[in-house]
């Protein structure tokens, strides 16, 4: 038996960080020792986050093959595989988005060799539950901030959409007001906002993400009573976090909208106001 995904971390920058996170690793060894929950130090590794470059080194213990204790140097990785979504030490997650656009391509691949007549309300059904699921999944983590990343997630759902024989000549905005699929830049934005209402809303037990209502005094008086301020950034990766990418689109939605009284009146809501969003079914991406 072994203690699978178990994960610590801390900030490195801090003052004894590298010797506050060793002193973890021994407290688990110990709790491991103590339960006979073994860690494979081999199977252990270091993900380093940042501009900045540590030279730290984190050590594991083992029993060698005459049962001594021997130390083991834990190796540095550059991407690690974390509840589905594949974070690489830059956060770009473009080997994730790659991983994704790949898995629903062959998925597509399946559909079309497994069907040979596909209806319009057939295929939107199985896009809908088999394709667009496996684009989606984590997108709150993940997000990609570069056009290059929109536009390989987009080109699935472009592909997608020319199975169809009859929508097969028209250009893909008219494929998908005809399918009414909105395109996956759009649903992004959308589930976004569902998010930040659920957050502000209390449907989620946790402090973070900290949001930060606008001054009242301050606040311009047109637009929600919601409204909410942007962190000072400086750097892209740290203007794409959830907690910045969200406010400008939050704060431009109207008061009806963010005081819905529950979720699916929000969701309805939403919808109605957004019906002409220019992404809905023109992505700026593929542009």
């Amino acid at each position: 038996m072994f203690a699978d995904d178990t994960k610590v971390y801390t900030r490195s920058d801090e003052e004894g960080a590298t010797e506050l996170l060793q002193d973890d690793l021994g407290k688990l060894e110990d709790w491991s020792q103590k339960w006979l929950l073994k860690f494979h130090p081999q199977k252990c590794s270091v993900l380093k986050l940042g501009n900045r470059k540590s030279e730290a080194k984190y050590h594991m213990t083992r029993k060698s093959g005459d049962g001594k204790d021997c130390t083991v140097v834990l190796t540095e990785s550059e991407t690690e595989k974390d509840l589905g979504v594949v974070i690489d030490n830059k956060l770009k997650f473009k080997q994730h988005i790659a991983q994704c656009t790949s898995k629903a391509n062959r998925t597509l691949g399946v559909i079309r060799r497994s069907f040979d007549h596909l209806t319009e309300e057939t295929f939107v059904m199985l896009f809908k539950s088999m394709v667009r699921p496996i684009l989606e999944y984590g997108h709150a983590v993940w997000q990609p901030y570069q056009k290059t990343l929109s536009a390989e997630l987009e080109d699935v759902q472009r592909r997608a959409t020319r199975l169809l024989a009859s929508m097969k000549d028209k250009p893909y905005p008219e494929r998908l007001r005809a399918l009414h699929l909105p395109s996956l830049e759009h649903r992004r934005l959308r589930r976004d906002m569902i998010e930040v209402y659920k957050y502000l809303h209390a449907f989620y037990n946790v402090d973070n993400p900290k949001f930060e209502l606008a001054d009242n005094s301050r606040r311009d008086l047109r637009g929600n009573p919601f409204k909410l301020t942007k962190s000072r950034f400086r750097l892209d990766i740290r203007g794409n976090f959830f907690s910045n990418r969200v406010v400008a689109g939050w704060n431009s939605l109207p008061d009806s909208v963010v005081t819905a009284p529950s979720l699916n009146s929000f969701k309805t809501r939403l919808d109605k106001y957004w019906e002409n969003h220019p992404a809905r079914f023109s992505p700026s991406c593929l542009e």
